[in-house]
């Protein structure tokens, strides 16, 4: 049919044309080598999964309950209580009608408080980390528990001729699934499967219609160990970065040393060289590797839930108070804020106690209890003495607002001007430029009180 036609038809309207099956077939060039799909499977301990569209390889291991991953049994990385991952990701579940929680536990009434039946870790090894059309998942590794057990299956891709029999595969292992866990899935791993589903024009699993749950770890795993590891430790170069990595949580939190382990930036070459050679034996690391992170997540996620439920008492330190409580006092949940800042006030470092002590002074003049504030208020400035402040702009900023509550409280609350013109005169040499006009300003208010206060006295 020419193009006029085609236009006419549309025009005048009638039944819908079927959409053609794709037909594509990657042409190598002779770049991949003829795999034998079974020889691969024996080498890597996997067997071959039928689907409507050709066969594709499944590798399946088994971690028994009572087998470590680093200080930590498989069994104590099971979550069976959903309210404490709905505090640490709000998204997570719809809320309910109003109860007497706080509003962070609000479930909604068809999700069960304790964890879904099917819990599936997720986590790819692909061509690339740019995303997009070019970017091929070659193997999904998915991870569950099953009686205390951790299973995990992956999916490799031999060919790029099969993928579609692996993202069949992979979309009838997904549709069992009540939950996903992901490490910046939401970003990367879960947009990428969508797109290979779409690219082949196939139904992908309906995650978003089925109202299937989506936890990130990534998320969560910033807000509560973003400053976990402290300076200190020579291996962090870029402790923003490097921090937050899977890999080095569980080296912080578990003790987990990864032994001949492949570095994430030679996988995509592994693969590679699997394809043009046929031999599968340089993908065996990234099978490891692909397996230790879905237990690394399912670990992270553990401990992230057990300190959302356990509250300070659960915390291995100050630094992990102070984080947590940030997250409870942004869900609602100021008692338990004020416990968790209460003990990151007694931690070893002088970062985290300062701010420590500033979201607890902060949390007790919301609560009107001005007193107790201004008792906070002098420990950070006796924290925060001027030479260390000088040192770290972080210690500056809390110790210049400490003097300039306390001035104000001493001010306005206590009437001891003369305390409260000496806490200004300290702020004003501490003040940066954009502050020191409001400090001179706070001065010359207080030498008029002053004043107007001695001209009484004298004439009383």
């Amino acid at each position: 049919m020419d193009l006029s036609s085609r236009l006419r038809a549309i025009v005048r309207g009638g039944p819908p044309r079927p959409v053609r099956e794709l037909t594509y077939e990657p042409d190598t060039g002779g770049y991949e080598a003829v795999m034998d799909l079974d020889r691969v499977g024996e080498i890597l301990g996997g067997q071959p999964v039928e689907t409507p569209f050709g066969r594709c390889l499944a590798i399946d291991r088994r971690y028994e309950s009572d087998r470590f991953h680093g200080n930590i049994r498989i069994e104590q990385c099971e979550v069976t209580d959903c309210a404490s991952l709905s505090l640490l990701d709000p998204d997570l579940f719809e809320p309910r009608a109003p109860s007497p929680e706080p509003a962070a536990f609000a479930l909604r009434a068809s999700a069960p408080r304790r964890a879904p039946g099917r819990t599936l870790f997720i986590d790819l090894e692909t061509t690339g980390l740019s995303g997009g059309a070019g970017t091929v998942a070659f193997l999904v590794g998915c991870g569950y528990f099953d009686l205390g057990a951790f299973q995990v299956r992956q999916f490799l891709l031999t060919s790029y001729a099969s993928e579609r029999a692996l993202l069949s595969a992979v979309a009838r292992f997904f549709e069992g699934a009540d939950m996903l866990v992901t490490y910046n899935g939401k970003t990367f791993d879960i947009p990428v499967m969508e797109t290979r589903w779409s690219f082949h024009r196939m139904e992908a699993p309906g995650f978003s219609s089925a109202g299937v749950p989506h936890f990130d770890m990534l998320h969560p795993a910033r807000r509560l160990w973003r400053n976990r590891v402290a300076p200190r430790d020579s291996r962090m170069a870029d402790q923003s970065e490097e921090g937050c990595r899977l890999s080095t949580l569980e080296r912080v939190l578990f003790g987990v040393e990864r032994v001949g382990d492949v570095p994430g930036s030679e996988i995509p070459g592994r693969y590679f060289q699997f394809l043009r050679s046929g031999d599968p034996r340089p993908l065996e690391p990234v099978l490891e590797h692909n397996r230790i992170d879905l237990v690394s997540l399912a670990a992270v996620m553990a401990r992230a839930a057990a300190l959302a439920a356990g509250g300070h008492e659960a915390c291995r330190d100050g630094a992990e108070a102070l984080a947590l409580g940030r997250i409870y006092e942004r869900a609602g949940s100021p008692d338990r804020a004020e416990r968790c800042y209460r003990r990151g006030a007694l931690s070893e470092r002088l970062e985290v106690r300062a701010e420590a002590l500033y979201r607890l002074g902060l949390r007790m003049r919301r609560d009107k209890r001005h007193e107790e504030a201004a008792s906070v208020w002098r420990d950070v400035m006796a924290l925060t003495e001027p030479r260390a402040a000088r040192r770290q702009r972080d210690l500056a900023a809390l110790r210049q607002f400490a003097v300039e509550a306390l001035a104000i409280h001493h001010e306005h609350r206590d009437r001891d001007l003369v305390t409260a013109r000496e806490l200004a005169l300290f702020a004003l040499e501490d003040a940066d430029d954009s502050r020191a006009d409001l400090v001179r300003y706070r001065l010359a208010r207080l030498d008029r009180k002053l004043q107007k206060t001695n001209a009484q006295l004298f004439s009383s």
